[in-house]
């Protein structure tokens, strides 16, 4: 049975969870996801852990933060604004989910934040992914080598 090798594209089922067990994504074998190893972009953590896999095989991953596509937690990511820069109509508390601009090399973005500290008149945001500086667990299958 052929097995995947260095330059093939193939087609993976998964199941992504955090050490805790909660699902962050779900590939499903109907709607698989297709990973061009031979794509330098595409990250090595894949490569090493899908080659020599076979059709219909199954194998457990774990990347640490610095492995992971969400990276380790930055501290620069984190900035504090006046809560006078909030409307009324937004009640800033720990934990909500906020999208803001950003801008990124003369682009601005729309990302999200989320608030992670509220004291007196200072909101402290933080820009960092939520999975950034989480190990990432996988459970891949390969569905199909192209």
């Amino acid at each position: 049975m052929k097995q995947v090798e260095e330059n093939d594209t193939v087609l993976v089922s998964y199941v992504g969870t955090l050490d805790n067990e909660t699902v962050f994504e779900t590939i499903k074998e109907s709607d698989p996801k297709e990973i061009d190893l031979g794509d330098e972009k595409t990250a090595r953590p894949y490569k090493r852990n899908l080659i020599g896999m076979q059709v219909g095989e199954m194998r457990k991953v774990t990347l640490t933060a610095e492995e992971g596509e969400y990276g380790i937690r930055r501290a620069d990511l984190l900035q504090q604004i006046q809560k006078s820069q909030f409307t009324d109509k937004i009640e800033p508390k720990v934990g909500l989910v906020l999208s803001m601009n950003m801008e990124h090399d003369g682009v601005t973005h729309q990302v999200p934040v989320t608030i992670v500290e509220v004291a007196n008149d200072i909101i402290t945001v933080d820009y960092n992914h939520p999975l950034a500086g989480h190990p990432l667990n996988y459970e891949i299958k390969i569905v199909g080598i192209k």
